[in-house]
């Protein structure tokens, strides 16, 4: 299998160079701040993860199976509600179950 040389790859130097060719400015070239989706991403996570959370409450793969604690994981998701932003662990555990429920 054939790979760019780790030079070409790093800070994404290759795709970079090919924006600057294309004329653009260099601001979008290489900006000043890198694009950050962690509020898209928290956005998404409260209106659809959330309500997957709130049917894992119901009935879940993790639970049933005693991989995750429901009680513990009832409390997460009140405490989700008002954290400034959705725990890792929870987006995590709701991604595990959609994946398991995939499956069947």
């Amino acid at each position: 299998m054939e790979q760019l040389p780790h030079e070409y790859k790093r800070g994404k130097a290759l795709f970079r160079e090919r924006i600057r060719r294309a004329g653009l400015a260099e601001w979008v070239a290489a900006p000043a701040e890198p694009e950050n989706f962690l509020a898209v991403l928290e956005k998404g996570l409260r209106s659809y993860g959330l309500p997957v959370l709130d049917d894992m409450l119901k009935e879940s793969i993790l639970v049933d199976l005693g991989y995750v604690d429901g009680k513990a994981l009832a409390q997460a998701r009140r405490n989700a509600d008002s954290a400034p932003a959705v725990p890792d662990l929870l987006c995590d555990a709701v991604a595990l179950e959609v994946g398991l429920r995939s499956l069947m």
